[in-house]
């Protein structure tokens, strides 16, 4: 591609009087103020780049004939981008802007002044040099309002106020103390006040660089004649009554209106009206039970905020709208409040849906196919809660170490259902408005039958769920009972593993465990901004299931020990916990960076001295170490040459990975990465060679991998193509584990990987 773009010339259709934008510099901006915040005010940039040099768009325009009228020429201008040229109007435009940034920021006296530097013939760069002068700080903050008791009101909270003394003076921090008086008002009843109503004096004529600032809030005006106006305080709103109506139609109302509205009976529950047609389809305690607005209270737009969100967070609607209209005071009315009628209109959504899935399956070019069938029904018991059953079987292709193939078959099934509370022994009513819990139920039921064994899984769990906040999501799973069954074990693998800590992991077992998650996510959909995402996960794994045992005796004494059972069936105990960490970064309209840092942990003790196979860590893979294959990487320096396929897996796994993505043209994106990491074991006794963690040299045996990408973005999924290629080989002797210039590279070194979405 490199060469491709560059045997284009950047300046072919830059005109004979015209310069190319090459560059623009910020020179000499103050040091709190990076020089990306003051990009978005430049009115011309240069062309973009990726690998921050190469022009390829550019090059894909200039790659175009003149002859306009060829598809082809079309095309090539269309996906590519058209040289930028110096318009000089723009240039002056941008340091006005930039100097009204920086006066905004507090500094007063600023100027920006452009300048062009011509790197060639015909390419120039522009450099906007930025005189500061000094920033102007805050001084003493006053609080005034013409209404005395909003005035209390706002003095109440002066010590959450944005502006204070000895910070920068900046336009962006007054109006966020706007908005912030604002809505501290609006949820204290304030319903019709505005942050319009709120002005500031700035004085700025005491010297030394300081302003001293008032925050006023006036009241309204109420218009009496041509010349003549007068004010009037700002009113509180209290709610009057609530309705809900069920089954809102849109189309109707509009069309039909009095006659439509008319067709609804009526329902009085809590104080609050339920209207509804022919029949309830929704139990109202559950919109209730999912909703902050009641009669009588004083009307807050955070709690309005907060019913939308629940309200919505049931599923069965596919609009929630909440409006409210001037109502006359009630005849019990002992305050001087206005009133409001508070109207909930759901219009519902489809309760029952379907699918059926064909798909394509590729792990690290391993193919396959298999189908889903799933059935939803988002109001089973008209409570609101969400069943959902699915079914599916696949059959792949793979290869084993010999390059050998075989096939594996995969057959499950799980039924769920999640309730819109906890389910307690006791009420929680305050948690459920705050926190939106949902109470989960589900069995699941798995087959797998691969050459060297067949395994049996079935599941059963309870999980309790609930937000913090929009960001933040807690999964509590008190409960969850999985039974591992191996029917059958191939002689020669079982030959293999018999003397190995992973014997273990194929027998029979019993996992009883108590786990918690939790979920940071600042992502925005279909919103180029950067941000975190954290995962958090902690389980252990069969105390309870040992009380019961030493209770009961149940202890079974073999040649390899002794141990217990519950129900004829060996059960594992561990402790485990990982976390995974990303942070993606755009850079701009088509070039960003996404990093990701991995740590898990688990610790197996007492009656199973290994950890489960299906709980096991394992490296490799489309979304892992990319230059290994599934499995096939760890732990540590360790290497099965014995095991026909792969299958290495560790207590223990450590990775980081570091991605640049950029797009190219069409559905086109590329990428470049760098994946470091492996697996350890954690209990020197039933440790391979080599695959022991330890703090001094487990730094020795990571591997490191790079490679390029494709991604098509077919809107609806990605589908990604990656290649990666070794560059450190922790099974490699000391000394030769960096690969480049040690010895000559192989098709073994490098793996290709076909996926469905991005890898993190």
């Amino acid at each position: 591609m490199a060469i491709f773009a560059a045997s284009c010339s950047s300046v072919k259709n830059v005109p004979g009087n015209e310069y190319l934008l090459k560059k623009v510099v910020i020179k000499n901006n103050p040091r709190d103020i990076s020089k990306e915040r003051f990009m978005p005010f430049v009115k011309q940039r240069g062309n973009v780049r990726i690998f921050g040099t190469l022009k390829f768009h550019l090059g894909l325009y200039n790659l175009a004939g003149k002859d306009t009228a060829k598809k082809i020429n079309k095309w090539l201008r269309r996906i590519g981008e058209a040289p930028v040229l110096y318009d000089g109007l723009l240039a002056s435009q941008t340091a006005d802007q930039l100097g009204v940034f920086l006066k905004n920021k507090g500094y007063f006296h600023a100027k920006v002044r452009d300048s062009l530097v011509y790197a060639s013939k015909k390419k120039v760069k522009v450099i906007y040099d930025i005189d500061k002068g000094r920033q102007f700080k805050l001084g003493n903050i006053a609080f005034k309002a013409e209404d005395t008791i909003i005035g209390k009101l706002v003095l109440e909270e002066k010590k959450r106020s944005l502006l204070k003394k000895g910070k920068p003076f900046e336009v962006a921090l007054h109006d966020a103390e706007r908005e912030r008086i604002t809505r501290s008002l609006r949820n204290k009843g304030y319903y019709n006040f505005s942050k319009e109503f709120i002005y500031f004096k700035a004085d700025s004529t005491l010297g030394s660089f300081m302003v001293n600032d008032s925050v006023i809030v006036k009241n309204a005006r109420k218009e009496l004649g041509r010349d003549k106006d007068t004010t009037f305080v700002h009113p509180t709103f209290r709610i009057k009554n609530v309705y809900y109506r069920m089954g809102y139609d849109t189309h109707k109302a509009l069309a039909q209106k009095d006659a439509y509205f008319s067709k609804f009976d009526t329902l009085l529950i809590n104080d609050c009206y339920f209207l509804y047609i022919d029949k309830v389809k929704v139990d109202p305690n559950v919109l209730y039970n999912s909703t902050y607005i009641e009669p009588g209270q004083l009307f807050s737009a955070e709690l309005v905020d907060r019913t939308q969100t629940l309200l919505s967070s049931l599923k069965l609607y596919r609009f929630v709208n909440i409006r409210f209209e001037r109502a006359t005071a009630p005849d019990t009315a002992r305050t001087d409040d206005k009133w409001l009628d508070c109207y909930i209109q759901l219009v519902p959504a489809k309760y029952q849906s379907y699918s059926i899935d064909i798909e394509g399956i590729n792990s690290s070019g391993n193919l396959g196919a298999g189908g889903n069938l799933k059935y939803q029904h988002k109001n089973l018991f008209r409570g609101a809660e969400e069943f959902s059953f699915s079914f599916g079987a696949s059959i792949q292709n793979q290869f084993d170490r010999q390059e050998d193939p075989f096939s594996t078959l995969e057959i499950g099934g799980e039924t769920k259902i999640v309730f819109p509370k906890f389910w307690m022994p006791f009420k929680i009513q305050r948690f459920r408005k705050r926190y939106n819990p949902k109470t989960s139920l589900s069995v699941a039921y798995n087959h797998q039958r691969r050459p060297d064994y067949t395994r049996t899984i079935a599941t059963g769990k309870i999980s309790y769920l609930w937000k913090s906040n929009k960001n933040t999501a807690h999964t509590l799973a008190p409960l969850s009972i999985n039974y591992i069954g191996i029917p059958a074990v191939n002689a020669e693998f079982d030959s293999i593993i018999s003397n190995t800590y992973l014997k273990y992991s194929y027998e029979n077992h019993l996992i009883s465990s108590t786990s918690y998650s939790l979920v940071y996510n600042e992502q925005k959909v279909n919103t180029r901004t950067d941000f975190w995402y954290i995962n958090w996960n902690i389980e252990e794994a069969g105390n309870i299931l040992n009380l019961v045992s030493n209770a009961l005796d149940t202890q079974v004494q073999d040649e390899d020990g002794d141990y217990f059972e519950v129900l004829g069936v060996r059960y594992a105990q561990y402790l485990q916990s990982d976390i995974d960490i990303r942070y993606h970064h755009y850079m701009n309209r088509i070039n960003s960076m996404a990093y990701r840092f991995y740590l898990g942990v688990g610790y197996p003790y007492g009656n199973l001295n290994v950890l489960p196979f299906e709980k096991r860590y394992f490296s490799g893979g489309a979304n892992s170490i990319r230059a290994w294959p599934v499995r096939g990487l760890g732990p540590g320096s360790y290497d099965s040459e014995d095991a026909n396929y792969y299958n290495q897996t560790g207590d223990i796994k450590l990775e980081m990975n570091a991605e640049y993505r950029f797009n190219l043209f069409w559905m086109l994106e590329g990428a470049f990465f760098l994946d470091i990491g492996n697996i350890y074991t954690i209990r020197k006794d039933i440790s391979p060679e080599g695959g022991l963690f330890t703090f001094k040299n487990f730094g020795e045996k990571l591997a490191v991998g790079t490679g390029l990408g494709l991604r098509f973005d077919l809107k609806y999924f990605i589908f990604r193509v990656d290649m990666g290629v070794k560059l450190r080989d922790p099974v490699e002797s000391s000394g030769k584990r960096w690969l480049v210039g040690t010895r000559p590279y192989s098709w073994d070194d490098a793996a290709f990987n076909f996926a469905i979405g991005y890898p993190f």
